[in-house]
């Protein structure tokens, strides 16, 4: 697939070594992007979207692939560059200058600094953009994104149900 999008490519090597390569989503990437959703577990599914999604809805592409609905980014290995692994998203909200993160990670790619330099990546995204905060809802269970979260200097969270809204200020 080729680069797209006015803000390149951006490469990040994950902690075992993979080199990867993160650009902004065309409309020729729903295929991919379906596959991404069949081999993400159901719980990796759940936790993304609060709900058992086994892949987008034509109307949800349209959205998340809309530039002036926001951002969303997808990411290859560098070797294997029509197979994505991962898919970030900086969606516009109602609120001015507010963006929302959300983040998909193939099961396989997870736990190897992906999320974390694709949530730091999606800071910089959402700051060109005219973003001064990020949110995201996170189910309380998903430790793994509260921990990317952090790493961005999310203010402390009290759970008081199922899904916390975190606002991070950028």
């Amino acid at each position: 697939m080729p680069d797209a999008g006015h803000l390149g490519t951006h490469p990040i090597t994950l902690t075992d070594g993979t080199p990867t390569r993160t650009r902004e989503v065309t409309p020729a990437d729903l295929g991919p992007v379906q596959a991404l959703h069949r081999r993400c577990s159901p719980i990796s599914r759940a936790l993304r979207y609060h709900a058992g999604k086994a892949e987008l809805s034509s109307a949800g592409w349209r959205v998340l692939s809309d530039p002036k609905r926001g951002t969303t980014l997808v990411t290859t290995t560098a070797e294997c560059t029509d197979r994505i692994i991962a898919m970030t998203n900086v969606m516009r909200t109602d609120q001015q200058g507010v963006g929302e993160l959300a983040v998909l990670i193939e099961d396989e790619w997870q736990s190897k600094g992906l999320g974390t330099a694709l949530a730091a990546h999606a800071a910089h995204v959402a700051r060109r953009a005219g973003h001064h905060t990020l949110t995201a809802a996170v189910a309380t269970v998903n430790a793994p994104m509260l921990h990317v979260l952090e790493a961005l200097d999310a203010p402390p969270v009290l759970a008081t149900g199922p899904v916390v809204d975190i606002h991070i200020p950028l």
